[in-house]
This record gives structure tokens, C-alpha cells and sequence, in this order.
């Protein structure tokens, strides 16, 4: 009983974690799963351990420093000989005797006047654990990015693959027409043999659309750490905003880009360490005070303990080097340099991602605006191309002109409607912004249009 209840247990665990991997899951569950597991963002937490690791080593070194050595010194056996005396010639007794030695040092050192070296070590490594926190950010950021269009394209590929789907259902329709004519003498042979090979092409198309939600899968699974033939089921996305392209400006959304993209926060704090090392660097050319204070005691037999202790007020100049302190200086100002040159080259790089992307969002939707009135013409002419054929008053030909562009104008559809999807995305991550503050900013530059920021209908 006892093992057949086990056996039951198992199967219930599997059931349970089978239906747990095939529930479907949100856009956002799929970027919360990325952002736990990725390997860069574990990186990016490394590197902020590093970063603090450094921080706390600058604090430490200008604080005190006690040190105790301890040493124990034996010598061997005491040993008599004889040698001659060099002078008389007489032979003289040597003898040594057997000694212990112990010797105990302490000592304390504490930096009482830096000139600058303390504050500057210090604030530099602060201003790195800053810089390396925005760097996180920046990771996520690009990350979430990801994350949504792999996401978007799964649920594209099938869309396409449904597209396929009803592409060889019409197909077959038509060659169902088109055996009935050939059977009723109104049609020839090669309506029928055409019919078939259209047949076969379109379900090679559709072959070919299950193997890119397979591939899309893939990439997505990967993202998230899963499997890459991990079943995978997703919930549908929104409609895209209804939202005026002319409406849409690119001068806002680089303003709040140059605001709050994570790198450029991340390039201004590397800035500042790199001043602070600067100011490090020429600090080391002036004085350091110290204190410092030393006890020994130390014991050895046959003699009595002796006892040593002392207190020092250490002062250092630095006379000469041989350049190598101002070759310090020379390298962090290089480097100071460096970094303000990065921050104006992720000022033009920022800028120009916000106007591609205001830009491409703007396309996309009119693009979804276009795609879906072609589609709306084309379902209309295949369907009276098709009526007209069976009445036989039209041609095959035209029903298969009719059929292609209807099946163009379903997929020119479906890849605008998740192109839409993916340009706001990008708009999103463009800006350093949060989703719901760029629907903001989108609402406030159409302040007369109607927008929905639940969105429509989903698919």
C-alpha cells in the first residue's frame, strides 16, 4: 500500500509541474523570470560586489592599524671544542651554550593628516558603487528590451502560422471547386493539376511557419533560462495605442532620455571617481602624518626580560620619484578625459536612438493603419474572385491573384501589429523611461485624441 501511495505522489508531482511549465504567462512574468536569472544581471551583481568590496577597502586603509608578531628563537645544544690560538699557539676552549629566545612586538599606525588622500580615495570608490548600480539598471533595461521582442515574436510566429493555416484551407477549398467543374466538363484538367500544386506550396509555407514559432520559442526560452524545446505558452498583447503619429515629437522624449537613461547617470558618476582619482594622484605629492607606536618585550635565557616601548610622530616628504608621481597624474586625467569623452558620445548615441525610435513608432503605427485596410479590400476581392468562380463567370487565375494577396495582406497585418508592439518598446527603453510614463508623455502630446491606456482588444 505503502509503495503504491508513493508511486501516486510521483505522478501527481509530475502532473502538477507539467501543468505548472505549460501555463501560459504574461509579458511581464517573462521579464520578471529574465531579470532572476540572466547571467548578465548575476555579472552585474558581481561587479557591484566588487565595486563595495572597494569602497569599504578605501574606508579601511586610513583607519588604525595594529599588527602583533610573535617569535620564537631556539638554539641548539650547548657544544665544547678546542682551536689554537692563532697569536700563542696554545689551544683555547670554546663553548656554546644552549639559549632560548622570545621576542613579542606590537605595533599601531594611524594616518593623522592626508592632505586630501583619505577624502578622495574614499568618495572615488563611492562614486564607482554608483556608477556600477546605474550600470545594473542600464543591463535591465536592455534586458526587459529583449525580453519583449523575443516575446512578440513568438506570438508572431504564430500568428503567421496561422496565417498558413487558413492560406491552405482556402486552397483547398478551391481545389474542391475546381474538381467539381473538372467532373461537370466546365473545367479543364489544368484547373485541378493547378490547384494541387498551389496546394503544395502553401503547405510548405505553413511547414515553414511551424518551424519559425519553434525557432522563436527558442530564442525566448534561452532569454529566460529555460530549455530551448521547453514548451512555452503566451498570453496575448494589447492593442497597440490609437495614438496620431504627427502627434508624436521626438524634442520630449530625448529631454526625459537624457534624464534618465541609466547609462548616461552611470557615464556622470564614472566622471566624478575619475576627478577624485585625479585629486588622489596630485595629493600624493604633498606630506603625510602619521602616528605610530611600538612594544616589545622580549626574553632570553640567562638574561633578564627586557622591555621596550615607543610612540612616533611620523612625517613623510616626497622629494624624488623619478617622475613616477606625476606619470600618475598624467594617466587619471587621461582617463578623466576618457570618461567625459564616453558621456558626450552616450549624448549623441542617446539622442539618436530617441529620434529612430520616435520615428519607427510613428511608422509602425501608420504602417498597422495601412496594413489593416489593404487586408479588410483584400478579403473582399478573394471573396467575390471566389463567388465569381464557382458561378463560373470568373477565372482561376483570378481567384489565385486574389488568394496571394490576401494572404500578403494577413501577414502584412500580423507583422505590423507586433512591429507596432516592439517600436513601443524600444520607444520605452530609448527614452529611460517606465511604459506607463511614456503612455503618459504619449497622452499628453495628444491631449485631444483618444487613448486607452488598457488598450483594446487583445490577440
Amino acid at each position: 500500500m505503502r509503495k503504491w501511495l508513493s508511486v501516486l505522489l510521483v505522478f501527481i508531482s509530475f502532473s502538477f509541474a507539467v501543468g505548472q511549465e505549460t501555463q501560459p504567462l504574461t509579458l511581464q512574468q517573462c521579464i520578471e523570470i529574465a531579470l532572476k536569472t540572466h547571467p548578465l544581471i548575476r555579472l552585474s551583481y558581481r561587479q557591484l560586489d566588487a565595486a563595495l568590496a572597494r569602497s569599504q577597502q578605501a574606508k579601511a586603509q586610513w583607519l588604525p592599524e595594529l599588527t602583533f608578531t610573535g617569535v620564537q628563537r631556539r638554539q641548539g645544544p650547548t657544544v665544547s671544542f678546542t682551536v689554537p690560538n692563532p697569536l700563542t699557539g696554545m689551544p683555547v676552549s670554546i663553548e656554546i651554550v644552549k639559549r632560548d629566545m622570545r621576542t613579542l612586538t606590537g605595533e599601531i599606525r594611524q594616518s593623522l593628516l592626508t592632505f586630501g588622500r583619505k577624502s578622495a580615495s574614499i568618495r572615488s570608490a563611492e562614486f564607482q558603487v554608483n556608477a556600477t548600480s546605474k550600470t545594473i539598471q542600464a543591463v535591465q533595461a536592455q534586458l526587459t528590451l529583449r525580453v519583449t521582442e523575443a516575446y512578440a515574436d513568438v506570438l508572431a510566429a504564430q500568428a503567421m502560422e496561422e496565417v498558413a493555416r487558413q492560406a491552405v484551407e482556402r486552397v483547398k477549398i478551391v481545389l474542391k471547386t475546381a474538381q467539381a467543374r473538372y467532373e461537370a466538363g466546365v473545367a479543364p484538367k489544368f484547373d485541378v493539376l493547378r490547384a494541387e500544386a498551389e496546394l503544395a506550396a502553401a503547405e510548405e509555407q505553413m511547414l515553414m511557419a511551424q518551424n519559425g514559432v519553434v525557432l522563436a520559442k527558442a530564442v525566448l526560452n534561452q532569454i529566460l533560462g529555460r530549455p530551448t524545446n521547453a514548451p512555452i505558452d503566451l498570453i496575448s498583447l494589447p492593442e497597440p495605442l490609437d495614438v496620431p503619429p504627427e502627434l508624436i515629437q521626438s524634442e520630449p522624449f530625448i529631454k526625459q532620455a537624457m534624464a534618465n537613461r541609466p547609462e548616461l547617470r552611470s557615464s556622470e558618476w564614472q566622471i566624478r571617481a575619475a576627478e577624485e582619482l585625479v585629486k588622489l594622484a596630485k595629493a600624493d605629492k604633498n606630506p603625510l602624518v602619521l602616528l605610530t607606536g611600538s612594544y616589545v618585550r622580549q626574553t632570553r635565557t640567562g638574561f633578564a626580560e627586557d622591555y621596550q616601548w615607543g610612540v612616533n610622530l611620523v612625517v613623510q616628504f616626497p622629494i624624488f620619484d623619478s617622475g613616477r608621481r606625476e606619470s600618475v597624474i598624467r594617466e587619471r586625467e587621461a582617463t578623466l578625459e576618457q570618461a567625459l569623452a564616453q558621456r558626450e558620445n552616450f549624448e549623441r548615441q542617446i539622442a539618436l536612438e530617441v529620434e529612430q525610435a520616435v520615428r519607427n513608432f510613428q511608422v509602425a503605427l501608420q504602417r498597422l493603419k495601412t496594413a489593416r485596410a489593404a487586408l479588410a479590400s483584400a478579403e473582399e476581392a478573394f471573396r467575390l474572385a471566389q463567388v465569381r468562380y464557382e458561378g463560373g463567370v470568373g477565372t482561376q487565375v483570378e481567384v489565385w491573384d486574389a488568394q496571394v494577396a490576401l494572404t500578403r495582406a494577413r501577414a502584412n497585418e500580423v507583422q505590423a501589429f507586433y512591429d507596432a508592439h516592439k517600436a513601443f518598446a524600444r520607444l520605452v527603453y530609448a527614452t529611460g523611461l517606465s511604459e506607463s510614463e511614456v503612455l503618459k508623455l504619449l497622452k499628453s502630446l495628444s491631449a485631444f485624441a483618444q487613448i486607452s491606456l488598457d488598450g483594446g482588444e487583445k490577440r
